[in-house]
């Protein structure tokens, strides 16, 4: 674990090269399973259990920022967590910090 300026404690969860761009690993953080998104080459963060009935965001279809829980096709934004259907569900975002090639998650991020 590491404590940058600030207080925020991350968590170093992958190596950039064990998230290929367009693919996700789902990691545990503090006991959370967290699906880690690589878009281009930036890294996002969010809960890996969808609101709806608990299905693996992780495993989800991505496609640019969104990606589609794999048992109801409800879409989230992963930069932000919120669903795209205006519906109301969302789900964690967490802070992502890459340094030297590690990836870490921080804590959970405001809307």
């Amino acid at each position: 674990m590491v404590e940058p300026t600030g207080g925020t404690r991350l968590t170093k969860v992958a190596r950039v090269q064990d998230i290929p761009q367009g693919q996700c690993k789902v990691v545990t953080v503090h006991e959370r399973p967290i699906a880690v998104f690589n878009v281009q080459g930036t890294f996002y963060a969010i809960y890996n259990k969808c609101p709806h009935e608990g299905g693996p965001l992780g495993e989800g279809r991505l496609k640019g920022h969104v990606v589609a829980c794999p048992w109801h096709d409800l879409a989230f934004d992963i930069r932000s967590g919120v669903a795209t259907d205006g519906g109301g569900y969302c789900v964690g975002s967490y802070q992502v910090v890459v340094k030297e090639g590690d990836i870490f998650v921080g804590g959970r991020r405001a809307r």
